[in-house]
């Protein structure tokens, strides 16, 4: 059931040029505490900067077998023609994405619930939460090509009908993130104002649209600005970490110029409390293996 949308806070694409509108909710609503499953630094990182990266999360045994499950469940896909979750580059029929890997049987959807991640997000949220989106990244080399700078809460909140910004993204780096490679860039602070982009969603279906970005835009002279307030951070980091991203925060990345493969698993955690309704700027919401309006919490994993 799609909940009837509430008043708008961050009104987008509305045919007008875009607009800087100041966050109105907190960026981490727990106080920080002894207990607590991050340090008072990470703490204190995340709540300034919108993004936090923990290192040695996942072990290099858990690494292998992560691949070696991404690389078997890639394939399986690819080979099923006109799969809508198989995403492809924009201009070649190498896989860029594959959504929906939560709702898989298997260590790729329990990846989600591992203890080590999900109970940092809940701390950070202070809610139980459940999976919004999901998804196996590649960048190939030559072929993978970047994304530009972006919000993904305009999106979730347009397209989705993600009401406020009480969700956060964490990326487990399946390879080594270095700069050559068009390494993910971010905005450090942009997280606390949202920037409502102009233009209207285009009708052109979902698909195409995650081939290559066609709505969402920044205008170039608000990204400025930001930069002026915060510069850009380039994340350089090894396979195993897990980097954990406000929302809102602005990012982008550049093409693969490396002669290695990049991937990562990318899941979206968002909270119980701020579930789905309507979408704000789109005539009907986007596919459940894009946005899943399933609220069941997750429960961590026990760890072995």
């Amino acid at each position: 059931m799609i909940l009837s949308a509430v008043r708008d806070p961050y009104p987008t694409r509305d045919k007008n040029e875009g607009a800087l509108v100041r966050r109105v909710e907190p960026v981490v609503h727990s106080p920080w505490h002894d207990n607590a499953p991050l340090t008072e630094a990470q703490h204190q990182q995340f709540e300034q900067l919108g993004y936090l990266v923990l290192t040695d999360v996942f072990s290099s045994f858990e690494l292998d077998t992560l691949r070696a499950e991404a690389e078997r469940t890639a394939q399986q896909w690819k080979a099923r023609p006109g799969c809508e979750r198989v995403v492809l580059e924009p201009d070649s029929e190498q896989m860029r994405s594959l959504f929906g890997v939560h709702q898989h049987e298997g260590l790729l959807g329990e990846t989600a619930s591992q203890p080590r991640v999900l109970e940092a997000v809940e701390y950070l949220l202070n809610d139980s939460v459940y999976i919004h989106q999901s998804r196996l990244n590649f960048k190939n080399p030559v072929y993978g090509s970047g994304f530009e700078w972006h919000s993904d809460f305009e999106t979730w909140h347009a397209e989705d009908g993600m009401p406020g910004m009480r969700a956060i993204s964490a990326t487990v780096l399946l390879t080594d993130e270095v700069s050559a490679d068009g390494s993910l860039k971010f905005i450090p602070g942009s997280h606390r104002t949202f920037v409502a982009c102009p233009g209207e969603t285009p009708d052109t279906g979902h698909q195409q649209a995650l081939r290559r970005q066609m709505a969402g835009k920044p205008p170039s002279l608000f990204l400025d600005l930001l930069e002026e307030n915060g510069g850009v951070q380039e994340l350089v980091a090894p396979a195993g970490s897990v980097v954990l991203m406000d929302c809102n925060l602005m990012h982008g990345a550049g093409k693969n110029t490396s002669d290695f493969l990049r991937a990562n698993l990318f899941y979206v955690y968002n909270a119980v409390s701020n579930a789905l309704c309507k979408p704000f700027a789109a005539d009907a919401p986007r596919p459940d293996f894009i946005a899943s309006r399933d609220i069941k919490p997750l429960t961590a994993l026990s760890e072995v």
